[in-house]
């Protein structure tokens, strides 16, 4: 079943985007604060799509756990409840997902969100009403900071794993993937004792 919804998918993704199209509900969760949730950018036109960025920024004296989430719950075509969902790809270390109904018939996938996870299930029961969740889950040293990408495209993407919700009266699609960049400092400091450890080593041949 999940090689004919993927097949499916890709046959839709140049549909025409000249029927209806809403972002009905959206949310970004981060550190369990998704009412106003600090470090976001977002860059969604009147659709809902383009990109949302998030920054977190670590003022911890050790290195700490921090997580990211992103719901989006979109109408396409003529109705809110003829949908269906599909995930394509492996997702990335860290990487957490979720297709559902959002919560108000079948679903928990907002409930998850504010809850602070996703259950890496695709509980969508086509035709349905369909949202989609994707986060990280991730560590920051003290000091430092990561960033975040959320992207939302009527094209398909090049990610290795991606999310994607489809109508099949308008053949509309719309994808959502994101990516995560954490500095390596520890790396830079293991560097930077290994170059001393070599130049004490050659002054001490040399004396």
């Amino acid at each position: 079943m999940k090689s004919v919804l993927v097949a499916g998918v890709a046959s839709l993704a140049f549909a025409s985007s000249a029927h209806a199209l809403s972002l009905a509900d959206f949310g970004i969760n981060v550190d369990g604060n998704f009412v106003d949730p600090p470090g976001v950018s977002n860059y969604l036109d009147d659709d809902g799509l383009g990109s949302v960025f998030v920054r977190v920024d670590s003022t911890l004296d050790a290195t700490s756990q921090f997580f990211v989430l992103g719901y989006f719950d979109y109408d396409l075509g003529d109705f809110y409840d003829d949908d269906g969902g599909v995930e394509v790809g492996s997702p990335g270390s860290g990487q957490s997902w979720e297709i559902d109904e959002p919560g108000f018939t079948t679903g928990n996938l907002l409930n998850n969100f504010q809850g602070g996870f996703l259950d890496g299930t695709n509980g969508n029961l086509f035709p349905d009403d369909v949202a989609m969740g994707l986060g990280w889950t991730f560590n920051v040293d003290p000091g430092k900071y990561a960033t975040i990408w959320f992207h939302t495209s009527l094209v398909q993407p090049q990610s290795r794993f991606f999310l994607a919700q489809f109508d099949a009266a308008s053949q509309q699609v719309i994808y959502l993937w994101s990516t995560l960049k954490v500095p390596e400092p520890g790396s830079l400091a293991l560097l930077s004792l290994s170059l001393l450890g070599l130049g004490a080593v050659r002054a001490r041949r040399q004396s």
